[in-house]
């Protein structure tokens, strides 16, 4: 039995990836480009700073990385306050919350985007006790690397191999199972043929977890769910 679940923010529990797909999308428009499905694949789970320097490296565009993100910031900013949740999470949170299971979030968002994104769901964002943004002072590497989910770990007071992991993105499943971690992915569609061959499940929705005919009681099919088709 997991003794904590530590979950990614952006497209895990909020419907965000769509908005900053856009948004990138949008940025590098400006500058006569467009951003193709795969790419814009390849850049969901990393940091705005990762993400804006791999577009305007990859892309050759004449701005700095710090430019392209002053652009992008306003307008992401506005949108990414109404992002709703995904199904399932805020229902699954409450569940392990009543079960007083103990829950962290381990994010790529800055700590004021964090605060923007989730501003509208506190009535159930405020049970989740640890949270690592991609900011904290005490994170020296950004997913992919494990850093992050050892952060939330310690601060958890649980040892890594006893955390359970939910995450959407490909470098987020890679830095969880590097970080020692049992990983449920509950990816993007166009990601499923992406993920790494040791993820431990797979998962259409965190709904899923929820349909009571299947999983009649939430913690204990936790480490027994079944493996999805990808």
């Amino acid at each position: 039995m997991p003794q904590a679940v530590i979950y990614d923010l952006d497209g895990l529990l909020l419907d965000t990836e769509p908005i900053h797909a856009q948004v990138y999308d949008e940025v590098a428009q400006q500058f006569g480009v467009q951003l193709d499905p795969a790419f814009q694949a390849k850049l969901r789970g990393r940091p705005s700073r990762e993400t804006s320097r791999l577009i305007v490296e990859t892309l050759n565009l004449p701005v700095t990385p710090a430019e392209f993100l002053a652009i992008r910031k306003p307008i992401i900013e506005a949108r990414v306050a109404q992002s709703p949740a995904r199904p399932g999470a805020a229902e699954l949170v409450q569940a392990l919350h009543q079960r007083q299971f103990p829950q962290a979030i381990a994010t790529s968002s800055t700590q004021p985007a964090f605060a923007i994104k989730t501003q509208q769901h506190q009535h159930w964002f405020r049970l989740i006790e640890t949270v690592v943004c991609g900011d904290d002072p005490q994170l020296e590497r950004p997913k992919p690397a494990p850093d992050i989910f050892w952060l939330a770990a310690k601060r958890l007071g649980v040892k890594p191999e006893a955390c359970l992991v939910f995450e959407d993105s490909v470098s987020g499943v890679r830095a969880a199972l590097e970080a020692g971690m049992t990983v449920i992915a509950v990816p993007d569609p166009a990601d499923r043929d992406r993920l790494p061959s040791e993820v431990h499940y797979c998962l259409e929705s965190l709904a899923d977890l929820l349909d009571r005919d299947r999983y009649p009681d939430l913690l204990a099919d936790l480490t027994a769910l079944p493996a999805l088709p990808r």
